[in-house]
């Protein structure tokens, strides 16, 4: 499916880490060597959510300087040792609230990453 049907998708998923399956279930949004990953639990409305690093993509797939600060601007964060990635915390207080992070998750892609709307992408979620 392309980037600009996925959105539906990415919503329904994001609904399912935080009302099925248990700890370790995650949702990854991928194109190419991109991607935007979510990891929630059963009962917890609270959604952690990375985008992958310079530090893991090849030099055309680079973000640029103006990409990172639409990140940072966004409210993410690049940390972890030994897996440096971009991260930060969502509520998911409302069903609305999956909607918009599917759209995120788009704007992320094409905004940040310069994903085409039109290129090919996986929406895969894993439930524990």
């Amino acid at each position: 499916m392309n980037l600009t049907d996925s959105e539906e998708e990415i919503a329904s998923n994001i609904l399912a880490l935080t009302s099925e399956g248990g700890p370790g279930s995650f949702l990854v949004v991928s194109s190419g060597e991109v991607y935007v990953q979510f990891a929630g639990n059963v009962g917890n409305q609270r959604l952690r959510c990375e985008a992958i690093s310079n530090q893991y993509l090849s030099d055309n797939a680079k973000i640029s300087p103006a990409g990172l600060a639409r990140l940072q601007a966004l409210g993410f964060t690049l940390g972890g040792n030994p897996i440096e990635t971009f991260s930060r915390t969502y509520d998911l207080p409302t069903d609305d609230y999956a909607a918009g992070l599917a759209q995120l998750t788009l704007r992320i892609l094409t905004e940040v990453y310069a994903v085409s709307p039109n290129a090919e992408v996986e929406v895969h979620l894993s439930l524990e």
